[in-house]
Parts: structure tokens; sequence; C-alpha cells
């Protein structure tokens, strides 16, 4: 299995992978030698992707919060402009 580098991994490239190894193991078609590192590459997997979604969570959260932000200082300067 060609593995690639953890920078170069994309979330639904590493989800992919880890949909194949499941379907392996759940099939019971996965060979036993090789069972180990499929479980570990899982468990890489599966951390990357926790991380990937909690790294694009942040993101979202500071992108809504500047909205948000910019939201009210253009609704005080509507209220400023209505007053005068």
């Amino acid at each position: 299995m060609a593995v690639k580098k953890k920078t170069d991994l994309t979330y639904a490239e590493a989800a992919a992978e880890l949909d194949a190894i499941l379907d392996e193991i759940e099939s019971g078609t996965a060979d036993v030698d090789e069972l180990g590192e499929k479980v570990e590459r899982a468990a890489v997997l599966i951390r990357f992707c926790r991380e990937k979604l909690q790294s694009t969570t942040l993101r979202v959260n500071k992108v809504v919060e500047d909205l948000a932000a910019l939201g009210t200082e253009t609704e005080e300067a509507d209220e400023t402009e209505a007053e005068t």
C-alpha cells in the first residue's frame, strides 16, 4: 500500500483509504499478516481526519465571528448615519 506523507494527504483521500481498510477488515478479506498494519494505518487516518475537522471548524468559526463583527460594525454605522 503506497502511503502518502501526512502533509500531502487530503481529507477526502484519508476518508477513502479508511473506508477501503474498513471494508477489507469487515469483509474478512484482510490478510492476517497485514491486519496489524492496517489497523495502525486506520488509527493514523482517523487521527488525521479528526485534526483536519478540528482545524476546519476553528477556521470556519473565525470567519463567522469576523462576519458577525463586521455586521455589528455596519449596523452601528447605519444607526449613526440615521441619527444625523
